[in-house]
């Protein structure tokens, strides 16, 4: 696909580039406006609202899993790749010139200069005092998810505050150490003071209040400021507005997105208008205008290994993300998330019985990809991504209360809900013990946000957390499933490099260190 890159010093050109919404809105695109003009109505901020959304898309539509899927999901000891030679992002062989980080570096910024042109011009509009609060809470929902990335990713990239404005402005160095995260909190914060709890049919998927607390629970974790992180963390748990559902595999099923779960999930379609539509991208002669889809349906499908190969590969499955055997042997014998996690040799792969020599592990995933996906050119698929659900911010409390208080009977309660969720019969993952360490009950709190969470983007960045916390020791507890991997990981790959070509364009911006 071709792709529209954009640097920090460049992206000055296309923070006006913002979604279409002609078909809705009955708007003409924003780049065909003069930026003096528009910014005025209740209906030009409605259009520009939606341009971080779109930008959020950018991380996962590439067919072959540029930057999220190869960026996020990789470097894990969940995921490992089909070469039986080296893969940098797995073996952490981690080049300022990687084409993945580069990708969510520049995407991010995107969002973060689309947010900012929302942000600078809602005081010269004619919006009322409650329209410029909604539009400014969901533009700081969305610097702050933005800023997040860049932070617990690249350390201390650039703090852009303000709309660039000329090439002069935009070579900025490096944000002091927790900079960012001190910003964003306060984006978060204000986020859940004025976003709705909930919107209406029209508008699922917009950030809502409950998302903001969530993400700013997150935030507190991730700074080890517990207590906060409890505070924030409880108010989603006992807020009602959300419950874990009956079925774990509702939660990756197309039929069910925007569930009792979901607390904020991206919204992907195939064919229909899709407000979040990604004007940064496009194959020859327009064919996927109205494309908004996610690349996960072909980049986690099987395909061939040594010469054997699934039904439909290459062209519905490159077979580029296969489950590491120690995610395998994770799993409690029985567990029931198995089967919405990855496929066993001789169940129903897609009308042909799973073959284990199709992967280099003996398995490939099944999240997300079971029997809920349809295919259609080009390679994509609308099955939402979930980016944080009751289950995640559940097992975050209980971290906070296991960190932040020693509070083991909390803990094992949050963590006993989960479990339950996914074994309602209790015959095969039966309630974990209040009558231990809190040593233990974190062990097992690990344990359950990788099976629960697998696949979902989260764990690399847990064990950064808690090898930074001193809970795990990465070069002992660690095995990434490659022997090149278990070798070259350093604390250098607590960061990832910025980009070497931010670091060429602005002499005032320093490599992290060991890079």
């Amino acid at each position: 696909m071709k792709t529209i890159k954009t640097g920090l010093l460049t992206i000055i050109f296309c923070m006006s580039v913002i979604v279409s919404c002609e078909d809705k809105l009955n708007l003409a695109p924003l780049g065909e406006l003069n930026s003096e003009t528009f910014y005025r109505t209740f209906d030009d901020f409605e259009a520009a609202s939606l341009g971080p959304y779109s930008t959020m898309l950018n991380f996962y539509y590439d067919q072959f899993g540029l930057g999220h899927y190869n960026g996020m999901e990789y470097p894990s000891d969940d995921s490992r790749h089909p070469e039986q030679g080296n893969n940098n992002n797995v073996d952490f062989i981690w080049l300022p010139n990687n084409g993945d980080f580069n990708h969510f570096y520049t995407e991010s910024y995107k969002g973060v200069m689309r947010a900012n042109t929302i942000l600078n011009r809602l005081p010269g509009s004619e919006l009322t005092e409650s329209q410029r609060a909604r539009f400014e809470a969901e533009a700081r929902f969305m610097r702050g998810h933005f800023y997040f990335i860049l932070a617990t990713q690249f350390g201390t990239p650039p703090l852009v505050t303000e709309a660039i404005t000329s090439l002069e402005n935009s070579r900025i160095g490096n944000s002091q150490p927790g900079q960012i995260l001190d910003f964003v909190e306060q984006d978060f914060l204000f986020a859940k003071q004025n976003l709705p709890a909930q919107w209406d049919a029209a508008n699922v998927g917009r950030a809502t209040s409950g998302a903001a607390t969530a993400y700013l629970g997150k935030v507190f974790l991730y700074r080890e400021k517990y207590q906060d992180a409890v505070r924030e963390f409880n108010e989603v748990v006992s807020s009602q507005r959300y419950s874990l559902t009956a079925d774990f595999g509702s939660n990756f099923a197309e039929s069910q997105q925007n569930n009792s779960e979901s607390i904020f999930e991206i919204q992907f379609s195939r064919g229909d208008f899709n407000p979040w539509l990604p004007v940064d991208f496009g194959l020859n002669e327009n064919q996927n205008v109205g494309h908004a889809g996610t690349g996960r349906t072909i980049v986690f499908r099987a395909a061939c290994f040594l010469g054997n190969c699934a039904p439909g590969a290459n062209g519905q499955g490159y077979g580029r993300v296969h489950v590491t055997q120690s995610l395998q042997n994770e799993f409690e014998p029985g567990d029931p998330r198995i089967f919405h996690t990855f496929f066993v040799a001789g169940e129903n792969y897609f009308g042909t019985p799973f073959n284990p020599a199709w992967s280099i592990t003996g398995a490939t995933p099944s999240k997300y990809l079971r029997d809920f996906i349809s295919y259609s050119e080009p390679n994509a698929g609308s099955n939402n991504e979930r980016l944080i659900r009751l289950a995640d911010v559940m097992l975050m409390l209980a971290e906070a209360e296991l960190l932040g208080n020693n509070n083991v009977d909390r803990a094992a309660d949050l963590i006993n809900e989960v479990r339950r969720r996914a074994d309602p019969s209790g015959n095969i993952l039966p309630d974990r013990s209040s009558a231990v360490t809190a040593d233990q009950m974190m062990q097992w709190l690990m344990h359950e946000r990788r099976v629960e969470l697998a696949l979902e983007g989260h764990r690399y960045n847990d064990l950064v957390r808690w090898h930074k916390a001193g809970i795990i020791n990465i070069p002992t507890d660690i095995d990434f499933g490659s022997t090149l991997a278990n070798q070259n990981w350093r604390e250098t790959h607590l960061l990832k490099p910025i980009p070497q070509r931010e670091l060429d364009l602005v002499p005032e911006l320093t490599q992290n260190p060991g890079y």
